[in-house]
């Protein structure tokens, strides 16, 4: 999820601004590369032999 604050009291034009900073800024690019990390390292423990997922599932079962 990317997410920017906003206030209570916001105005329109405010929006507006959090809104091209999120599609075309520096700091909305960097969300986006920060979500692409997570994401795959989401799936490296999930889908990997000897990633955390799968390895504490393994532990998981053994311990049943």
């Amino acid at each position: 999820m990317i997410a920017m604050e906003i206030k209570n009291d916001v105005k329109s034009d405010e929006v507006s601004k959090l809104v091209i900073e999120l599609m075309s800024g520096e700091k909305g690019n960097e969300m986006r590369k920060n979500a692409i990390d997570f994401k795959n390292k989401a799936k490296e423990a999930c889908t990997f032999p000897s990633g955390s997922s799968m390895v504490n599932l393994d532990k998981l079962i053994h311990l049943l």
